[in-house]
């Protein structure tokens, strides 16, 4: 059965971090260590290093069922990791081949050619830059500089970067909540239907999640709205945060408990329907 979610908490205001964050995960179905995939006692889930779980509930009129990853920067690095082509790989063995411990799917690619369409920075090299027909969503970037993750607004300040992805659109920039209306002319269906969604993000105190909104299953997952996945991000208590490919290619994967969330490539409710993608972002433990 579906918990009902307390409504009430998306009235919280933004800057109550820790509130937020607290009331979220209270309600989740389960939360467990990222490594060893047992359950978290309620009194360390504040400071746990690394956590993954799950949340089914009615949020904005609708069934929802979203699973979270949340790490320390700390004790985990993050890894973008792009294999095109023969090379391309579902989420979770791309995730296994760079030896990491959790992983989502990475940003927007060809689906026949199997190659990045966004801006990818793997090792200190530029693999693509981001095509003209994906620049109307794609107004955000996660980099990783000296080991540290930041997204940001400006997708040209990669620079310096060892690593980065472009995606988009962005969410919460720096605290502020950008919301995106009707969309854009042509594009009402990515920005205002429910769909399977995929975010990164940065909270206040500094822990990087990484999140999936499940779609496309009545009864069980409707998926959400840009507006609403935005209003998630404020909900849980994001400062940063920034969508990613959605659709079949939501994933998210940990060494733990293998496949978390329900990939709808298969159009079954089931841990089974993964996409193949040329991009994922990894978790690895320092």
């Amino acid at each position: 059965m579906k918990k009902i979610f307390p409504l009430i908490l998306l009235l919280i205001q933004f800057g109550a971090h820790a509130q937020s964050i607290t009331a979220f995960l209270d309600g989740a179905d389960y939360i467990k260590d990222l490594k060893t995939g047992e359950a978290v006692p309620s009194w360390e889930i504040p400071d746990a290093p690394g956590i993954y779980g799950e949340l089914s509930s009615r949020l904005f009129d609708s069934d929802q069922c979203v699973t979270f990853v949340r790490v320390s920067p700390c004790y985990y690095s993050i890894d973008i990791l792009c294999e095109e082509r023969k090379n391309a790989g579902t989420t979770s063995s791309l995730c296994k081949k760079a030896g990491a411990v959790a992983g989502i799917n990475g940003s927007y690619f060809n689906m026949s050619e199997l190659t990045s369409i966004t801006y990818v920075k793997d090792n200190g090299r530029v693999v693509t830059g981001t095509v003209m027909n994906e620049k109307f969503r794609t107004s955000g970037i996660l980099s990783i500089c000296a080991g540290n993750p930041d997204i940001a607004a400006d997708t040209t300040a990669s620079g310096r970067a060892w690593e980065a992805i472009a995606s988009g659109p962005i969410l919460i920039d720096d605290g502020r909540v950008i919301t995106y209306g009707e969309g854009i002319s042509g594009w009402d269906s990515f920005y205002n239907r429910r769909h399977p969604r995929s975010l990164v993000g940065i909270d206040g105190d500094g822990f990087l999640w990484l999140i999936v909104a499940d779609g496309r299953s009545k009864g069980n997952a409707d998926g959400m709205t840009i507006d609403e996945l935005t209003k998630l991000s404020a909900l849980i208590g994001l400062t940063d945060a920034l969508n990613l490919d959605g659709g079949g290619s939501s994933t998210l994967w940990t060494e733990a408990g293998d496949v978390i969330n329900h990939p709808c490539d298969n159009r079954k409710f089931d841990h089974n329907g993964e996409r193949v993608v040329p991009n994922a972002i990894a978790i690895i433990e320092k």
